[in-house]
C-alpha cells in the first residue's frame, strides 16, 4: 500500500527531528570538556560573548568576583597599552580615583618619595611659569 502524499510529507521532516535528536544525545557530552578541549567551540563561544554587550558584561563580572580571574585579568588589562590608558585617563578624570591611588601609592615609603618628589616638580614648574 502507498503511503498518501500527505502522510509522507511528515514523515522525512519527522525522520530528520528524530536523526537529529539522536545525534544530540550522543553528541551532548560534558559541554565544559568538549569546549576545554576544542579550540574551534573555544573561539565560536568567545566571539558570542564578545559579540553581545550583555553577555559580555556578565562574563566580566564573573571574571572580576574570583580572585584568581581578577589578577588574571587586571594583569591583562594593564599590559595592553591602550586599555592601561584608558584605565589611567579615567582615574585621572576622577577626583575620588586619584585620591584613592595616591593614598595607596604613598603608604609605599619609596613610592611615597617618589610621589612627593614629583609633586615639588609640579609645584617648581608651576611657580617657574607664573
Amino acid at each position: 500500500m502507498k503511503t498518501p502524499h500527505r502522510a509522507r510529507s511528515f514523515a522525512l521532516p519527522l525522520a530528520g527531528l528524530a536523526l537529529a535528536a539522536a545525534l544530540a544525545a550522543g553528541c551532548s557530552g560534558d559541554m565544559s570538556q568538549q569546549l576545554a578541549s576544542d579550540p574551534n567551540l573555544q573561539a565560536r563561544v568567545m566571539e558570542v560573548i564578545s559579540g553581545n554587550g550583555g553577555m559580555a558584561a556578565q562574563m566580566a563580572d564573573r571574571l572580576l568576583a574570583a580572585d584568581s580571574t581578577r589578577g588574571m585579568l587586571v594583569g591583562k588589562l594593564l599590559g595592553n597599552g591602550d586599555a592601561a590608558q584608558a584605565v589611567m585617563l579615567s582615574v585621572a578624570k576622577n577626583p575620588t580615583m586619584l585620591d584613592g591611588v595616591i593614598g595607596l601609592a604613598v603608604q609605599d615609603p619609596a613610592m611615597k618619595e617618589h610621589v612627593l618628589t614629583l609633586l615639588k616638580g609640579m609645584e617648581m614648574a608651576g611657580g617657574a611659569a607664573k
